[in-house]
């Protein structure tokens, strides 16, 4: 695939959008998948199969005063997750949570034990395409989820895409793919944001708006970036493994 030096558009431009049929959100965290919400929302609409496999608790990221200790945490997330994905009409049968294990600071431990995991969920389910967070990012769990899925994309000897996702934390990476949405389906993603109600919570008290507007704003800087007269967009780089076409 040839990529533009402007990004390509889903669905209206030659790309990976036109070859996928079988594609997995590789999450680190709940609330991942409703980062691209309207992606996928397209994907599936165009036919496309997802499964959503959320890889750590993300106990961490939820305030003592919301729920109390690990597993009320990890319960309470993953209870968010499931609510999100019953109002975008996921089935629950292609949701699964692995709470791997983690480090003292509370994120995904970047041993081989969690490595080979991510390993067999892949050749379990075989996708073609792979939507997760970019490594170039501030949180750890985003870094070491792409640093596990590439060794396994790169001696796969079947082509795979994987589409990183520009997210609140990215640091830095090339805009290969926009997804355009408007202020209807804008609203319809920050009702999904809102069912994390730990994470809504949590950014209304220390940043004084919420889990939607933070990611929203990423949105509106990527519609910026990409062009257009759409007021949203959800942005990925794209990359390729395995044979070239």
């Amino acid at each position: 695939m040839m990529l533009k030096e402007t990004p390509a558009v889903l669905g209206r431009d030659p790309g990976p959008s036109l070859e996928i049929e079988r594609c997995l959100v590789l999450a680190p965290h709940p609330d991942d998948f409703d980062v691209v919400a309207v992606t996928l929302k397209r994907l599936a609409e165009a036919g496309a199969e997802l499964f959503l496999e959320v890889l750590s608790s993300g106990a961490s990221g939820v305030e003592d005063t919301f729920a109390q200790g690990w597993s009320g945490k990890t319960l309470a997330r993953e209870a968010e997750q499931k609510a999100s994905c019953k109002l975008f009409g996921l089935p629950e049968s292609r949701i699964r949570f692995h709470r791997f294990a983690e480090d003292d600071g509370g994120h995904m431990d970047p041993a081989p034990v969690n490595e080979a995991r991510i390993w067999a969920i892949l050749d379990r389910l075989v996708p073609d395409t792979v939507i997760l967070p970019h490594g170039n990012d501030s949180n750890a769990d985003h870094r070491r989820t792409f640093r596990m899925f590439e060794p396994w994309a790169k001696k796969r000897t079947c082509k795979t895409v994987a589409l990183l996702v520009r997210d609140p934390k990215t640091l830095d990476m090339k805009l290969d793919l926009a997804t355009p949405f408007n202020q209807q389906e804008a609203e319809w993603k920050a009702a999904m944001l809102r069912c994390h109600a730990s994470q809504h919570e949590r950014n209304l008290s220390s940043r004084g708006y919420g889990i939607d507007e933070r990611v929203l704003r990423v949105n509106r800087e990527i519609a910026l970036e990409s062009g257009g007269d759409h007021d949203y967009a959800e942005g990925f780089e794209v990359r390729e493994f395995g044979p070239k076409s």
